[in-house]
């Protein structure tokens, strides 16, 4: 069973015509909700669901700093992780902001991306900070043209004073 976790629970939000504009923090918050409705189907396993938000031309950069051009390149690594019986994610929202045109938006979040150790198989969490940038086009959906994924410093502990 895979565990998800999305923090910070956004209310349903409609966008609000603002002279002309959108209102940019209402945009954030659909945009929210439509991460989330991804993040569910991370939970489920439906790679389709995961994989129909990404742009054909998406880039995801993982921590390791190796990029995965297309949606579908994206999609098989999501289909790989789903293999692993330690794969989780916790999602944290940390900020993010959009455009008055209501075209550009970008997402910031604090994640714990879980995966096996493949000498262990023991579970190993890594803490990412993590940027993804969303677009729409006129009349269109929101969809991931970018996720931008950067490891966490380990904290190394305290040298015991002697």
């Amino acid at each position: 069973m895979k565990k998800l976790v999305l923090a910070a629970a956004a209310p349903l939000a409609l966008l609000a015509a603002c002279s002309g504009g959108a209102d940019p923090e209402a945009v954030v918050e659909t945009v929210r909700l439509t991460e989330q409705s991804q993040l569910q189907s991370i939970e489920s396993g439906d790679v389709v669901g995961i994989a129909r938000l990404y742009a054909d031309d998406a880039k995801l950069v993982r921590p390791d700093g190796t990029v995965l051009d297309g949606g579908a390149a994206i999609a098989e690594e999501y289909a790989a992780l789903l293999m692993d019986p330690n794969f989780a994610l916790t999602i944290e929202p940390t900020g993010g902001w959009a455009s008055e045109s209501d075209d550009v938006a970008v997402l910031t979040s604090h994640v714990e991306f879980t995966t096996s150790d493949p000498e262990t198989g023991e579970p190993v969490t890594t803490g990412l900070n993590s940027q993804t940038v969303w677009t729409k086009a006129s009349g269109g959906s929101w969809m991931i043209r970018s996720a931008y994924n950067v490891a966490q410093p380990v904290a190394e502990p305290p040298a015991e004073e002697e």
